[in-house]
C-alpha cells in the first residue's frame, strides 16, 4: 500500500475531517469538539501515520474477525485519534475494575465492562497510569442515557482493562499448595 499522496483535510464548511488517499475521500467520525484547535486545511500522512496504521493494521489482520474494510476503518480512526484528537481525563467511572498488573505491550485489544456490555476495544496508546481506548464493536452502552459508537474512543485508568476474547490471554495453571493435605 503506498500513502504517498494521502492527506489529512479538513473540511470547514461540513466541520470534518477527511483522509484522502490516492482514489478515494474517506470521513473520519469524530466531531469537531474532539479535535484540537488548530487544524491544517490540508497535511501530508506523515511516518508517524504510517507507523501507526501499519501497527494497527497487521494486528487486526491477526486477532481481529472484523472485515476488512471494517479493520481499515478502525486502522484510520486509530491513526486519525493520534494525531488530531484532544488530550483526554480518564471516564473511568463507566467501568469495572479488572485484576491484572502490568498490561502486557503485545496486546493491542482489550475489553472494557460497563456493567451494561462488555466491549472489544483497541488500546491505542497507554501510559503509567491510563490508556486511550478505540470501540471496536458496533457500540456500547456506558449508561442508561449515554452510548459509545464504533470507533469513538475513551480515556480510561490501566485497572479498567480486561482481557478481550480477540486476543486472549494465556494464563499458566497454577495450583494452590496450601489446600492440600
Amino acid at each position: 500500500m503506498s500513502y504517498l499522496n494521502w492527506l489529512w483535510i479538513f473540511d470547514d464548511e461540513r466541520q470534518c475531517l477527511q483522509l484522502s488517499t490516492d482514489d478515494v475521500l474517506l470521513d473520519v467520525s469524530y466531531r469537531r469538539r474532539q479535535l484540537q484547535q488548530y487544524l491544517p486545511e490540508q497535511e501530508a500522512f506523515s511516518m508517524d501515520d504510517v507507523e501507526h496504521f501499519n501497527r494497527f493494521q497487521d494486528y487486526l489482520e491477526q486477532y481481529s474477525s472484523l472485515s476488512v474494510s471494517q479493520q481499515f476503518q478502525a486502522c484510520l480512526h486509530a491513526t486519525a485519534a493520534l494525531h488530531f484528537l484532544k488530550p483526554s481525563l480518564p471516564q473511568s467511572w463507566h467501568f469495572q475494575f479488572a485484576d491484572h498488573e502490568p498490561w502486557p505491550e503485545d496486546h493491542l485489544s482489550c475489553a472494557l465492562d460497563s456493567g451494561l456490555d462488555c466491549c472489544d476495544m483497541l488500546l491505542l496508546e497507554q501510559d503509567e497510569r491510563s490508556s486511550l481506548c478505540l470501540l471496536l464493536d458496533q457500540s456500547m452502552r456506558l449508561s442508561p442515557t449515554k452510548t459509545l459508537n464504533r470507533y469513538e474512543c475513551i480515556r480510561v485508568l490501566n485497572d479498567r482493562l480486561q482481557f478481550s476474547r480477540m486476543h486472549p490471554l494465556e494464563r499458566p495453571f497454577t495450583r494452590n499448595w496450601s489446600s492440600s493435605a
